[in-house]
């Protein structure tokens, strides 16, 4: 930051850049523990090798379409010890194609038919859950999983989320420092976030990925 915006600004100025500072460190946290490749990053929910997996009911060459009947079939595979599932996870995008999609009325592919995963009323709020667990929906669910030739699929995650344990040592620390050639140069303070954090599942069958979905 500029040692001008420091003089010069309300003190809620540098308030804010920490405040945009916590939140980037908290979205790539939460992009890590989805497709993070371990290593250097934590290693991503949707990577492990013993998590649940499912196909859709409609496959697809370049890409697999879900349907009402995966919901169910996707939570039957879950183990007993998990009463219920607590989250779905999937992109805003996919979440507002399943709860736009309609059955078929007069004609086939038509669309005009009963909401296939909400209400029949077209007037009704969209609900925040599918079948009656909680769905959060984020981009930054991937669009880029491949099948064939499609190239922008997409993947629906289940699980229960608490058998997803983060270890994490405080929250953030902020250092700053007007140290260094190029800060003395140009008059700024140098503004750092340090966060120990890391995640991993406490049993990898609490969780069921349906991958290589087309968005729609």
């Amino acid at each position: 930051m500029t040692n001008e915006l420091l003089r010069f600004a309300s003190p809620s100025a540098e308030g804010l850049v920490r405040f945009d500072m916590a939140r980037a460190a908290a979205l790539k946290a939460d992009l890590a523990m989805l497709e993070g490749t371990g290593g250097t990053q934590i290693k991503g929910l949707t990577t492990y090798s013993g998590i649940g997996t499912h196909t859709a009911s409609t496959t697809g060459a370049n890409g697999d379409t879900f349907q009402p009947g995966d919901v169910a079939l996707m939570e039957s595979k879950l183990p007993d010890a998990v009463d219920a599932p607590t989250a779905w996870v999937m992109r805003k995008a996919m979440f507002a194609a399943l709860m736009n999609r309609r059955a078929d009325a007069v004609s086939a592919a038509d669309g005009k038919g009963a909401f296939l995963f909400r209400g029949s009323s077209s007037s009704s709020t969209p609900p925040g859950e599918l079948y009656g667990t909680r769905v959060v929906r984020s981009s930054q669910v991937s669009a880029a999983r491949v099948k064939g030739s499609g190239t922008n699929l997409s993947y629906v995650l289940l699980g229960y989320f608490p058998d997803w344990v983060v270890a994490r040592l405080g929250v953030m620390e902020f250092l700053a420092s007007g140290l260094g050639d190029t800060a003395l140069q140009n008059d700024m303070t140098y503004l750092r976030g340090i966060q120990h954090i890391d995640a991993g599942p406490r049993q990898v069958a609490s969780f069921v990925l349906c991958d290589q979905l087309v968005v729609g």
